[in-house]
């Protein structure tokens, strides 16, 4: 390890170019490098002059007595609230005595040209149990949060913030970015800082990850975010799966569950979809993408039928920094759980620090579903998350609502609502066609030219709207 004090660089540099002058080193320190590393740890790397008088215990290019840490120096601080780029670190530990990078300083941390916005370096190389340290000084009292700007080809890499000494909010996952330069920024709260001097650490855990930045910026006094149900609409994630295989119920949900995101009480609900999460079943898949446009945005949803591989790297990074920023996923289980498996495989493959079994609910409500989730995938779910199997929503008066019904009465009054209308028609043309030209089970209540949004009723479990009681009440909640 290689600890040095960025403000005593300079001098040390000269009088090691000085061949030891006596008068810039401590005389006679030791005579073996085991000296060093019992006076000043294993940060020591050298005796360097051991058979003169003149023997100094080096740390890395300078003297470990010059390079313990000291109380931050007000005139040499970083402004906070503000930017902090990685390179321009007050104090270090690293593994290696040179600059792998090349760029910037001549000490042990390595530095490499960043192509990311916002600096024209970063610190790269890293390893378990390096460190930066910035002196920093907070101009106002108040609470405050990080945003650390980090990047990963292989992901796997964990780091903490501290504040004094103490380490302040959640440890960070930093998963796989999609290249060594392509960036990322995570968000982690510090809580209270009183003005003045303070020295900030970002402390790696497990390294192989880039960093660019740190920005601190105080929390803003707004009224928190209130929560829907049992969801956080200020930090979590609603991830709405469906298998559309073969049952065209999906495409009715579909449009149901755009049609609860659409009422500006979910304004602030952050939601991302997949079409084709289906495991074992048979049958036509049901193409439906120009309804998932206009559902969710061309943005917001995924297809796991074209390209499940596509569509899982999509929804894990989506995953991966809700839950590096503290929120939970809620997934809406509208098919079977092979994807979901696979997405809290990745999470914990890359991302050893988050407990999938607090953060990640899996809502289902159909022992079809169950039945038709590959048995291994199933098991891992349960095992790995908070499971959840709620009442069936084909049926009323068992705890969920009953959204399956052959009742045509409502049917008009979707089609020419201002704002989904549009959906539902595009909903009613595909459910419509799949039963008409899609060979195979036939929907009873969608053939009879009713409604099935039975996979709605996770939503409304998780957003807190059990005691709705049919599609007739649906309706009355949410146009």
């Amino acid at each position: 390890m290689t600890i040095i004090n960025f403000l005593t660089r300079a001098v040390a540099v000269t009088a090691l170019s000085s061949g030891f002058c006596a008068s810039a080193l401590a005389e006679d320190q030791c005579n073996y490098t085991a000296q060093c590393k019992t006076t000043f740890g294993e940060q020591a790397t050298d005796c360097a002059n051991s058979r003169s008088l003149f023997s100094v215990c080096m740390c890395g290019s300078s003297p470990c007595s010059e390079t313990q840490p000291t109380d931050p120096d007000p005139e040499n601080t970083i402004p906070v609230p503000g930017f902090i780029q990685a390179q321009d670190y007050h104090r270090y530990s690293d593994t290696t005595e040179q600059n792998l990078g090349g760029e910037y300083r001549n000490d042990g941390v390595d530095i490499q040209s960043t192509a990311d916005n916002g600096g024209q370096y970063n610190v790269g190389w890293t390893a378990a149990n390096e460190w930066l340290e910035f002196d920093i000084n907070v101009q106002q009292a108040g609470n405050y949060s990080a945003k650390v700007r980090v990047a990963s080809q292989p992901g796997g890499g964990l780091y903490t913030l501290e504040i004094d000494g103490q380490a302040r909010g959640n440890a960070a996952n930093v998963g796989a970015t999609g290249g060594w330069q392509s960036w990322q920024t995570q968000k982690i709260a510090l809580g209270n800082l009183s003005a003045g001097a303070h020295t900030l650490r970002l402390q790696i855990q497990a390294g192989n990850f880039n960093i660019n930045w740190i920005e601190l910026a105080q929390d803003s006094d707004t009224t928190p975010t209130p929560m829907i149900g049992r969801f956080d609409p200020a930090q979590d994630l609603l991830l709405a799966n469906f298998d559309s295989r073969p049952d065209p119920d999906d495409i009715h949900t579909v449009a149901a569950v755009a049609t609860i995101l659409s009422d500006s009480r979910f304004s602030a609900v952050n939601y991302h979809a997949v079409a084709g999460a289906y495991g074992t079943q048979g049958g036509t898949f049901i193409e439906a993408d120009h309804l998932f446009n206009i559902a969710f945005g061309a943005n917001r949803w995924s297809d796991a039928h074209s390209n499940y591989a596509g569509a899982l790297n999509t929804v894990y990074q989506k995953v991966s920094g809700v839950l590096n920023n503290g929120g939970d996923i809620w997934i809406q289980e509208a098919g079977q759980s092979d994807f979901s498996a696979d997405l809290v495989r990745r999470v914990k493959q890359n991302m050893g620090g988050i407990n999938t079994n607090a953060r990640i609910h899996v809502i289902q409500h159909s022992e079809w579903n169950q039945d038709k989730t590959t048995p291994a995938d199933l098991t891992y779910v349960r095992n790995n998350t908070d499971y959840q199997k709620i009442s069936d929503g084909n049926s009323q008066n068992n705890g969920t609502p009953g959204f399956n019904s052959k009742d045509t009465s409502q049917w008009n009054r979707v089609l020419n609502h201002s704002r989904v209308g549009a959906i539902w028609a595009e909903a009613k043309r595909v459910a419509d066609y799949s039963i008409e030209h899609h060979p195979g089970w036939k929907n009873p209540s969608i053939q009879a030219g009713g409604m099935d949004f039975s996979d709605t009723v996770e939503d409304t479990w998780i957003f807190g709207f059990n005691n709705l009681k049919n599609h007739v009440s649906f309706f009355d909640e949410f146009l």
